[in-house]
């Protein structure tokens, strides 16, 4: 499946959301199982989009990895993940919401910053990464957690086409 993606990179193209979200899940399954997390899909009908879709799938599968790591790293018992797609105005939402440690308040500002990271191993690249490419893509991305132990929601918001399209 990711070979598949590779070769579209960079172009542009007329996308289902429901079938990019479900191609995320599929790379994150396995892991999700390992690690005993739950997962919850709630997708309201939504119109395509005009993306590039290696960029979506990128920040989908990021997001679904740090959110079953907040949630290993919780040591609750009923780890959850829930992924939303609904309908904004101007476009499509997708929301990743989990039930891990949570977001500390002075770590929300810094959280999209090149090189900052909460993790052992990490190196603070895959939320920075993600939110330029939203915002190549004419969209956004952003957080909110109520602190530590409170979870975090990731929210990708994009436009029904990208900028670069508009301009055709």
């Amino acid at each position: 499946m990711q070979q598949s993606y590779s070769k579209l990179v960079g172009l542009p193209e007329k996308l289902v959301v429901t079938t990019l979200a479900d191609d995320a899940l599929r790379m994150n399954v396995g892991a999700f199982t390992r690690h005993g997390v739950s997962l919850k899909c709630e997708f309201e009908d939504v119109p395509e989009i005009v993306v590039e879709k290696h960029k979506v799938l990128q920040i989908l599968v990021n997001l679904l990895r740090n959110a079953k790591y907040a949630c290993e790293a919780s040591g609750r018992k009923d780890k959850q993940v829930v992924m939303r797609i609904a309908n904004r105005a101007d476009g499509v939402r997708i929301a990743v919401s989990d039930n891990g440690i949570g977001i500390q308040p002075e770590h929300m500002t810094q959280i999209f910053n090149h090189g900052f990271t909460t993790k052992k191993d990490g190196h603070g690249f895959g939320l920075h990464s993600g939110a330029l490419a939203a915002r190549e893509m004419g969209g956004g991305l952003r957080v909110e957690s109520a602190g530590r132990g409170h979870g975090a929601t990731f929210t990708l918001d994009l436009p029904l086409k990208s900028p670069e399209m508009s301009h055709g």
